[in-house]
């Protein structure tokens, strides 16, 4: 007989309870078994392990070798003897080991103190990071930064979604619009998302295309959200290009400006990922065979990475300039629009760099005039443009340095079809049986193992535990803006740094290969964390988030065949379509496409591929304007009231 449960009206609450239970209970367990994996031995083995060494295996062998060295058995006096110093062997063994389990149950509780440290302060450090970027910008572009946040999360709920859209389109009854097919898109009823799309499209449309000047990336957020698409935790987030090598370049370089918030915030989504349990696949590709051709194959990959290198940083460079602008108050650049072309950031940097140059000069006169008043604001110019066209002179080093390397790479492959035709026809071929010779696929999976995440959280909760950590940590509303700021982002960036410095050992992140692996896949989403969890809940919630992504190797195969096609003059054959397929989900259209590729330039005598089909922007040199006002301003600071010292 069924009883129904008494108090059943509190359900609701009870399921939450439960389901909170359980989250801590999950994270718990995870905690634990990474502090096992560095400190912790079972007591049982340890204790069987001395008893048996201590007893049997004792007196058995000295039976046995008083038997060897004198020929007959031991007699009582000797079995005393050996009695007695097993007994005495074997209680200083325990005693020892008691000695070690008490003190190393004190050390894996302080392991695991750190470990919860860590899991707990990441999602927080991600939420403050977030908070960050949007208080570094100004007007219009703060709230477009806001918005795209919200739009970002898969569990925003209409409400949010309207408040995201009228920040965006500044049009209640467009953003109420949306809201509405957001509705619709939670009960399923696709339809009526189908007519309210038809019927409001042309209405909206140009509102879209207008956004997408100013915001590409939300517009394309929003957009999706018209049509009845929201994020899903399979998918994940996309990562922001190149944001490793930023970092590191920062790290080598000394200089912190080459870095953005928003790669402080990939970074620690990334730290957070590998702690949960992230494998992330990568798929390489290495030769066997004839010495001359292993030779000629490490050349060319390695001048593929410089060149991949080389234009990766040009555009990264450029990014940090841009976003260095747009954090700055009094600029042309609102905001660092991700998402656009290169040309389109060139242009915007120099022309907010020319209408500085331009406030330099005439605040440059004002004070040599007398108007003492306006010193700080030229000082806070001049330090903006000096640290601008610090940046622009690096962008364009670097996208110098893509021809250099491009010639280079030009060379190599020469080098590679001439000596894998002429010796190896195996070498232009991709191997998917057992052999000896030729190109083959590799896979490996960038993860950290228990012992590397405790490691890493062991580093981090050192600079986590640093006194300007504590400072920035402490800071309220009641500092002033421009010191928060400062505080925080300095700090945001070291710990970034010290991420990647953590995690070096581990997955090594300088590796292009590496970074081009991290940069395919999607981050997971950790939308759903909140601050007032616990470290075990956030540690079970984001295991759970990690195993919700989908290993897609669809577009990693597919780039790598493009590689193999053009640089190493690889056929494509049905075998070979047919196994990137079925393995990695590549498209067959694409690899079909791929394979004809020889087929269409076998009568051309030109080289088979432009490896400058993607061409670099035209940066240019530093204006002289942009020199003669920062001269201008260093000769004006240097009076005071208006008359020479």
């Amino acid at each position: 007989m069924l009883v129904p449960i008494p108090f059943r009206r509190r359900g609701k609450d009870a399921s939450h309870e439960t389901s909170q239970v359980r989250l801590e209970r999950e994270g718990r367990d995870e905690i634990d078994r990474i502090t096992r994996a560095v400190e912790k031995v079972p007591w049982s083995v340890s204790l069987l392990q001395i008893l048996w060494t201590a007893g049997p295996v004792t007196l058995l062998g000295a039976w046995g070798g008083y038997l060897l060295g004198y020929g007959r058995a031991p007699t009582a006096d000797n079995y005393i003897f050996f009695i007695s110093y097993t007994v005495i062997t074997g209680a200083t063994g325990i005693i020892a080991n008691l000695v070690h389990q008490f003190t190393g149950a004190r050390r894996a509780e302080k392991t695991t103190a750190k470990i919860e440290r860590v899991i707990k302060a990441l999602p927080d450090l991600l939420l403050t990071t977030r908070d960050l970027i949007v208080e570094r910008l100004e007007g219009d572009a703060r709230r477009r930064e806001a918005a795209a946040m919200l739009l970002r999360k898969q569990d925003l709920s209409p409400e949010g979604v309207e408040l995201a859209a009228l920040e965006l389109l500044d049009d209640r009854d467009s953003a109420r619009i949306i809201s509405q097919i957001d509705v619709y898109r939670r009960v399923g009823l696709h339809a009526r998302i189908r007519d309210m799309v038809a019927l409001y499209g042309e209405t909206l449309e140009p509102q879209f295309q207008e956004l997408a000047a100013l915001a590409p990336e939300a517009t394309d957020l929003l957009r999706a959200r018209f049509t009845g698409q929201a994020p899903a935790l399979q998918h994940g987030v996309s990562r922001d290009d190149n944001f490793i090598e930023r970092v590191l370049a920062a790290i080598e370089q000394d200089d912190e400006l080459l870095m953005t918030l928003q790669d402080v915030e990939e970074m620690l989504i990334l730290a957070f990922e590998l702690i949960s349990g992230r494998q992330i696949p990568m798929l390489t590709f290495e030769y066997k065979g004839r010495w001359r051709l292993a030779q000629a194959f490490d050349a060319l990959e390695q001048a593929r990475a410089r060149h991949r290198i080389a234009q990766a940083t040009g555009l990264s460079r450029l990014k940090a300039l841009m976003a260095y602008l747009a954090e700055q108050s009094g600029t042309l650049v609102e905001d660092s629009a991700s998402g656009l072309r290169a040309e389109v950031l060139v242009e915007r940097s120099r022309n907010a760099m020319d209408a500085l140059a331009e406030q330099i000069q005439h605040l440059a006169k004002a004070v040599r005039s007398g108007q003492s008043q306006h010193r700080r604001a030229l000082d806070q110019k001049a330090e903006l443009l000096a640290n601008a066209v610090r940046l622009h002179k690096q962008v364009s080093e670097a996208y110098e340095q893509v021809g250099r390397h491009h010639a280079q790479l030009l060379k190599m492959a020469e080098r590679w079809e001439r000596i894998s035709h002429a010796q190896d026809s195996d070498g232009a071929r991709l191997q998917l049986s057992p052999g000896r010779r030729g190109l083959r696929i590799r896979e490996h999976v960038i993860e950290l193992d228990d012992e590397a995440k405790a490691k890493v959280c062991k580093r981090l909760v050192k600079h986590l535990g640093s006194s300007e950590f504590d400072q920035h940590r402490r800071t309220t509303l009641g500092i002033e803006r421009e010191r928060r700021l400062s505080v925080g982002v300095d700090v945001s960036k070291r710990l970034a740094v010290e991420i990647a410095l953590a995690l070096e050992p581990h997955i090594h992140l300088s590796r292009p290969a590496v970074q081009r692996a991290i940069n395919s896949t999607n981050a997971a989403d950790f939308g759903q964390l909140e601050p007032n969890l616990s470290a075990a809940a956030k540690a079970a919630m984001g295991a759970a988030m990690v195993k919700e992504i989908e290993v897609d190797l669809s577009r990693p195969a597919e780039q790598l065949a493009l590689a193999l096609v053009k640089h190493y003059h690889v056929e494509l054959e049905p075998g070979a379509i047919d196994f990137l397929a079925q393995n990695y989900g590549a498209r067959e259209a694409t690899l079909t496409m791929l394979s004809n590729y020889h087929a269409s330039h076998a009568g051309s005598d030109k080289p088979n591929v432009s490896y400058l089909s993607q061409r670099p922007p035209m940066v240019g040199k530093p204006h002289r304007d942009w020199y003669r006002a920062l001269v201008r301003a260093r000769r004006a600071l240097g009076l005071k009231g208006g008359e020479r010292r």
